[in-house]
């Protein structure tokens, strides 16, 4: 399931960091719908899933804030699960027209609207990253994360980790990794801040090949990592 979530702001200034702004957004909105559900999100190591894409109007990045070209701006926002999606719109809806106080701004929900997803009939298909990809090496041991662009050798090794991963918490077969592949086509590696983080990841266009069921999954849900925080989103070309 697929929406489109439309926002004015106060003014034109946003804070670089503005995920965790809509992730506050998120979670205020899931937290007044319903409490039980924003436990089970929130509380504890429970995965997240859905992902999603702010898409900014002409953003002029500066060192700590980014001023935009107008006062609007809209998310993408995905999940797999229809049933799970459906509470998650309802939770979105009922902030319509409400103002969210932001750092020296404010964010108000003006219109949302479901988008009909494509139909994956092929085993391959060329995306467009709506928001970069991250891929992620977690240490169980020291705790601590290595992430790697397209341009790492280990990119394709822990990106296939990263969604056999997703494919466990969903209950789906692992086979359906058999004949993943992900090549670049015209992509480029990034640098984000992310909390106290600075994460490498890429954007651009890939090609993704696979069993049909994986690459549907994978356009819902999104792909690597961090997808609830900003993550993992594209479109199909």
């Amino acid at each position: 399931m697929r929406m489109k979530l439309y926002f004015n702001l106060e003014n034109n200034v946003i804070d670089v960091q503005y995920r965790k702004s809509i992730i506050s957004w998120i979670k205020h909105a899931i937290q007044e719908y319903d409490e039980k559900l924003f436990e089970q999100m929130y509380n504890g190591n429970q995965k997240k899933t859905f992902c999603f894409a702010t898409i900014l109007p002409r953003p002029n990045f500066q060192e700590e804030k980014i001023i935009l070209d107008n006062n609007q701006f809209y998310i993408i926002f995905s999940a797999y699960n229809y049933s799970y999606a459906l509470h998650l719109y309802n939770s979105f809806l009922a902030q319509k027209y409400k103002s969210f106080h932001l750092n020296q701004n404010s964010m108000t929900l003006v219109s949302l609207s479901m988008i009909p997803e494509k139909t994956i009939l092929t085993n391959s298909i060329k995306i467009k990253m709506s928001s970069p990809l991250v891929v992620r090496n977690h240490n169980r041991e020291t705790l601590k994360d290595m992430y790697y662009s397209y341009e790492r050798n280990e990119f394709n090794e822990y990106l296939k980790i990263n969604i056999s991963e997703q494919l466990q918490f969903e209950n789906l077969d692992l086979s359906l990794l058999a004949g993943f592949s992900i090549e670049p086509i015209n992509a480029k590696k990034i640098v984000i801040p992310v909390y106290e983080k600075m994460i490498e990841c890429s954007i651009g266009e890939f090609e993704l090949k696979g069993k049909t069921k994986l690459l549907d999954y994978l356009y819902k849900a999104g792909v690597g990592t961090k997808k609830a925080m900003g993550f993992g989103l594209f479109e199909i070309k």
